[in-house]
């Protein structure tokens, strides 16, 4: 409703020319072709903004824990925050008890406190001597807007009809962005809005990235000499790949909305990526998904790494060399842009959510992973029903790769008894279209299900008899015709590995050939069975000899026979001639 609201006051207010200094988020502004906000740049662009510290914040059921991505610093700060809390430059804002606090990123010492007006944090900036705040209701509405100095003076109060996003702040001005579509510029001094940028892109977040503004929430605009051409798609716009992701991932949250401080599934679930040179940093950018962390191309979308993290990701940040994953353990995981692992650290104790800035930071030792089918391994086995949607995301990235070892990833899954119904149907399924890893199966096929040795599942016949006669592989032909005789087998495998059996099958197989045929030709009481016995009947055929075919031929004519196995084995043996007439 919020938004439509906002699309019909943008609808209402984007044509002719306009003037700055008019009322603060007022609806009857108009489109100035990108002039106020220029003009604004101009002005302040040259005035420093802090990158800040990179700064962990974890939020516990005594408060807040903060320590530095490097190590130092690590405090405590106690009283129970009612949203998450912002971390812009070297200042982390909470609101607890009907009140602002900000605090020193690097030591958690209290800078200022003042009132929130029972309103609840919903986003934060910070140039390094002035902070401002935007505050509202859970359930959205009943904005205000605060600019408060580092003494703790409130320079300006405005509390606007529309609801306004996560703000910031550069040379004495903050930008407030609103209406999904508005960011307004108000001078701090005068509390007059000066200019107003118009994006025809989504926003509600107007953030410090690395001492650089930006404006967005699907994609990012910067901040820069051409942000004045933002309403005819003309700014400097950073934006990820379009791909189906698990979850559907989003880079920011709708800013105009309080966020909890416990972390939901949608905070477990997200795309971190920073601005870089050209684009987006190191050329990769993360998603999140519980507990596995997954990087993929800045250009492409392509998978490049996986990681497992053991706890769930309740909050992160991509910054330079890499990202920081804090889990829900406490742990915040340093990863580099190839993946490997760059070290931790650690905030002491399990978190209800987490915010992360890279700031200043960067992230460096990153450690050469293993193979990326190793990796995709290690998180597609994580025994947990909540997973199951990433786990045959990254199946099917598995099942494109040419490593024999992904055959072996493959049985091994489809073998685990733990292994959840739809992730083993897909395991089942790729392991068929399979033309490498041969061995593997092959020493698969060597087992049988048997409970007092702890197999407690059968191997995946089927899918592996599909793939080894598309392969020609002969090897199979004694261990296919044993598993025909297995009672554990399900129907669908005995198919499979007869159908297998007809190009594969020696003449060493007849005897097991014979005893399946002898037992289900007249008790098959499944279309499977049906076809399993008329396929293994083919195989006698070709290579059980004349006693073989002798015994198909009985069959054939023997009215205990199934039905529907008598009708096929007419067709493979040849019509008797009738007897001729004596004289």
């Amino acid at each position: 409703m919020r938004r439509a609201l906002a699309f019909a006051l943008l609808a209402a207010g984007c044509s002719g020319g306009a003037a700055a200094g008019g009322r603060v988020f007022a609806p009857e502004w108009q489109n100035d072709a990108g002039k106020s906000i220029q003009a604004v740049y101009a002005r302040v662009h040259t005035a420093p903004i802090a990158a800040g510290p990179g700064v962990a914040v974890g939020v516990t059921q005594q408060g807040l824990s903060g320590i530095g991505l490097d190590g130092s610093g690590k405090w405590t700060f106690a009283g129970e925050v009612d949203a998450a809390p912002a971390l812009s430059g070297d200042v982390v804002v909470a609101t607890t008890k009907g009140n602002v606090v900000a605090l020193s990123a690097k030591t958690g010492k209290q800078l200022w406190r003042v009132s929130s007006e029972g309103k609840s944090l919903r986003g934060a900036g910070d140039d390094g001597k002035v902070t401002v705040v935007s505050l509202g209701e859970p359930g959205g509405g009943g904005s205000l807007l605060l600019a408060v100095s580092r003494s703790g003076s409130v320079l300006q109060k405005l509390a606007p009809e529309p609801e306004i996003g996560s703000p910031a702040v550069e040379g004495n001005v903050a930008f407030v962005p609103w209406g999904s579509q508005y960011v307004s510029a108000i001078d701090l001094d005068s509390g007059k809005e000066i200019g107003r940028l118009l994006l025809r892109e989504q926003v509600s977040h107007a953030v410090n990235i690395d001492g650089q503004l930006y404006f967005g929430e699907l994609s990012l605009v910067r901040f820069d000499d051409k942000i004045g051409n933002a309403a005819q798609n003309g700014a400097t716009s950073i934006s990820l790949p379009a791909r189906e992701l698990p979850g559907k991932p989003a880079w920011f949250d709708d800013g105009a909305t309080v966020e909890p401080a416990a972390a939901t599934a949608r905070e477990r679930i997200r795309l971190y990526a920073t601005p870089g040179e050209g684009g987006i940093s190191g050329d990769v950018f993360a998603a999140t998904y519980f507990k596995v962390a997954m990087g993929l191309g800045a250009k492409d979308a392509k998978l490049h790494w996986v990681k497992t993290t053991g706890k769930d990701v309740v909050g992160g940040a991509a910054m330079r060399g890499g990202f920081a994953l804090c889990t829900e353990s406490g742990k915040v995981l340093l990863v580099g842009d190839n993946g490997g692992d760059a070290g931790s650290v650690d905030l002491g104790g399990p978190l209800l959510g987490c915010v992360v800035r890279g700031g200043a930071f960067a992230v460096s030792g990153a450690k050469d992973p293993p193979p990326l089918a190793d990796q995709i391994a290690q998180a597609v086995e994580l025994p947990e029903a909540q997973m199951v949607v990433a786990q045959r995301f990254l199946l099917r990235e598995l099942g494109a790769m040419e490593d024999p070892k992904v055959t072996k990833v493959l049985i091994d899954l489809a073998e685990n008894a733990r292994t959840p119904p739809m992730l083993l149907e897909d395991a089942r399924k790729l392991l068929a279209s399979r033309r490498n890893g041969a061995d593997y199966m092959i020493a698969a096929l060597a087992k049988h299900y048997d409970f007092l040795s702890d197999v407690l599942r059968p191997p995946p016949v089927g899918p592996m008899a599909d793939a080894l006669a598309a392969m020609d592989d002969k090897r199979a032909a004694p261990l296919l015709a044993r598993h025909l005789n297995d009672p554990a087998n399900t129907p669908d495998d005995i198919q499979r590995a007869a159908r297998a059996l007809e190009k594969l099958a020696t003449p060493a197989q007849v005897e097991d050939l014979k005893t399946f045929f002898a037992l289900y030709r007249a008790t098959a009481d499944r279309p499977e069975l049906v076809s399993a016995v008329l396929s293994v009947a083919r195989a006698l055929m070709r290579v059980g000899g004349e006693e073989a075919k002798s015994m198909v031929a009985r069959a054939a004519s023997d009215p205990l026979t199934h039905p529907d196995i008598k009708a096929g084995l007419a067709a493979l043996v040849p019509a008797q001639k009738p007897a001729a007439k004596p004289g």
